[in-house]
């Protein structure tokens, strides 16, 4: 009975020109605005590594410093989750790109392969860049960020 009654506000809206939502099309709500700043910047770094460990981020905002000399440094530990939330503060609205990692050791340095200087502790890059055989530019990873934002990034295993 309930799906008929649905269907006939459905056909009901759509004759009428008018949109419907049921609580199944209801959007998801964002799990990472309740750790909003209204008067900073939120970066929050989601991990498969549950509540053991830090984060490490590495924060550019000049083209030709990408990769070499860092802006500013952050560091979070874990939380029971496998996030790592960091509180930029009041950084100026932007263009930024972001580098994080997980410091599996614990040692506060990525730690990189002899021969490739491939980073072996798992990192990720603004935007999820990913390229192959080369380090990423900043236009590829550069965001906007204005006050108020949680910018979320995703290290995969």
């Amino acid at each position: 009975m309930a799906t008929l009654k649905n269907l006939s506000m459905v056909i009901a809206a759509s004759v009428l020109g008018a949109s419907v939502a049921s609580a199944d099309m209801a959007p998801e709500a964002n799990p990472f605005a309740k750790y909003a700043d209204p008067a900073g910047v939120v970066l929050a770094v989601e991990t498969p590594f549950e509540g053991r460990g830090a984060v490490r981020l590495s924060i550019y905002d000049d083209e030709e410093q990408f990769l070499e000399e860092p802006t500013a440094k952050h560091q979070a530990a874990l939380n029971g989750n496998g996030i790592a939330i960091l509180k930029l503060g009041a950084l100026t609205p932007g263009t930024y790109a972001f580098v994080a990692y997980y410091d599996e050791n614990g040692d506060g340095v990525l730690n990189r392969g002899k021969v490739l200087g491939k980073p072996k502790e798992p990192y990720i890059f603004s935007n999820g860049v990913k390229p192959k055989l080369r380090k990423p530019n900043f236009d590829e990873a550069k965001i906007d960020v204005v006050t108020g934002s949680v910018i979320v990034m995703t290290i995969e295993d």
